[in-house]
């Protein structure tokens, strides 16, 4: 199997990995949802065509899963895949509110090599928290903010050419100053995965 660094080798230019623009979607009526769309994420190989591509989606498939692009992960033996969004975008202030991240994904007929490697999800709250507490509360803080899973998409895989929501982390907001980070990685097997299309990430409120 191939590693990361050989991977590095037949595109060494940082131009090779797609830089997200930062774009989000939200109601502003607060329905409780917001849409990351791929292209505002940041991509490990991600511009890079041999490895991922990106495209417009049809009309009906962008209707059903509320995304126009997504991109195709063509083959890839490191997934790195992250993202981020003011807190203030989330923030009510009539109460504490809990989100849950879902990966907007589907996996066309040919897709291969996602039985074996799990996949790590990863969500983190960055608050900017500039008091002096001891180091006892920064710790029990920083514990509270980061959520971490992994899970097999082999489930997932089987069921081809349907558009999946995969949940990847919950979090809690009470403050709104800072940001929630999240990401999907496997970057630790060096198994070589396929066709699988990402259209971009979901954050819902938990009701």
């Amino acid at each position: 199997m191939a590693s990361h660094d050989g991977q590095h080798k037949v595109t060494s230019s940082s131009n090779a990995h797609w830089k997200g623009d930062g774009t989000y979607e939200g109601d502003l009526e607060f329905s409780g949802l917001f849409r990351v769309p791929v292209r505002a994420l940041n991509i490990v190989w991600g511009n890079d065509p041999r490895f991922w591509q990106f495209m417009y989606l049809k009309d009906d498939e962008s209707r059903l899963i509320g995304f126009n692009q997504c991109a195709l992960l063509v083959q890839v033996n490191w997934i790195e895949v992250t993202g981020k969004i003011p807190l203030s975008l989330l923030y009510r202030a009539s109460s504490p509110t809990r989100y849950e991240i879902y990966y907007v994904v589907k996996f066309r007929v040919d897709a291969f090599g996602w039985h074996s490697a799990p996949i790590k999800f990863k969500v983190r709250l960055n608050n900017n928290n500039n008091n002096n507490n001891n180091g006892k509360e920064e710790e029990e803080e920083e514990e509270e903010s980061e959520y971490e899973k992994s899970i097999i998409f082999e489930a997932y895989r089987k069921k081809q050419e349907e558009w999946h929501e995969i949940p990847g982390g919950e979090f809690s907001v009470s403050k709104k100053e800072g940001f929630v980070e999240f990401g999907m990685f496997e970057v630790e097997s060096a198994w070589w995965k396929g066709n699988m299309v990402l259209a971009g990430v979901k954050i819902k409120a938990i009701v």
